[in-house]
């Protein structure tokens, strides 16, 4: 015979049990997710990386990873790469820009990846890059110029950035923005890269990989996109602000 208290004890434990049956059940949901993104193909067709890659004063990296596409068979070879990475450090818009750059920082190398094809081996120039002239320091790592490249279609898929590293102190104007000089030199430096590209046998564009179609968190249909080449049609340095590429700044 249960006492009153124990009974009471028996009546609360049948009180938690709970039939999972009548319960629906949930999967995890990773909301940072891109339902976009395709893993199984990250290929561009007829297309290439070609990355500059810039030395720092502290002997860090940066590099700007530009797209563009080319015609026929794939044709990269050390001898493109050193002539992209020649066509881009010679002329009146490098000196002009160099002047702004702090010495010994440029523009070391350049490599090229067909992107036609999955884990494509890189194509890398042998020669030596151009450093900066300027006698001034350099800005801190992270700060940057940002050209902003643009195209003929609309959409921030159809836009990209350059984040220009190694400006010196003397590119700083009046208010702390970036000096009038500084801005007409890389703007027309960042003028120049189409043509040097193009003498490679290849045309500037922003680069599209495969997406898969999904529905949106609020119900709309975004369709496939196929992978390839929108041709960049301006490039331009949109104001005298100071952008920053924060990653180069990690200690």
């Amino acid at each position: 015979m249960l006492t009153s208290s124990a009974q009471s004890d028996l009546e609360l434990c049948v009180a938690r049990l709970v039939n999972l049956a009548n319960y629906a059940q949930f999967a995890a949901i990773n909301v940072t997710a891109d339902p976009g993104y395709d893993p199984s193909d990250r290929r561009i067709p007829n297309a290439a990386a070609i990355v500059l890659n810039w030395t720092m004063e502290d002997g860090r990296s940066a590099h700007n990873v530009l797209h563009a596409s080319y015609s026929g068979p794939f044709h990269g070879s050390t001898s493109e790469a050193n002539a992209i990475l020649t066509g881009l450090n010679a002329g009146t818009q490098w000196t002009a820009f160099a002047a702004f750059l702090a010495a010994p920082n440029g523009i070391l190398s350049v490599t090229i990846r067909d992107l036609n094809v999955v884990d494509a081996p890189l194509i890398s120039s042998t020669i030596g890059g151009q450093a900066g002239t300027s006698a001034s320091p350099s800005l801190p790592n992270e700060v940057a110029l940002v050209v902003t490249l643009r195209t003929a279609s609309t959409g921030p898929q159809n836009r990209g950035r350059m984040f220009i590293p190694n400006l010196a102190t003397n590119a700083l104007g009046t208010g702390n923005v970036v000096a009038a000089g500084a801005l007409t030199a890389v703007n027309n430096w960042a003028s120049i890269i189409s043509g040097v590209l193009s003498a490679s046998g290849y045309n500037w564009g922003i680069g599209h990989y495969h997406r898969l179609a999904y529905t949106g968190a609020g119900g709309r249909l975004h369709p496939e996109r196929a992978a390839g080449i929108v041709p960049i049609t301006t490039v331009t340095v949109r104001d005298n602000h100071w952008d920053t590429q924060r990653r180069r700044g990690l200690k």
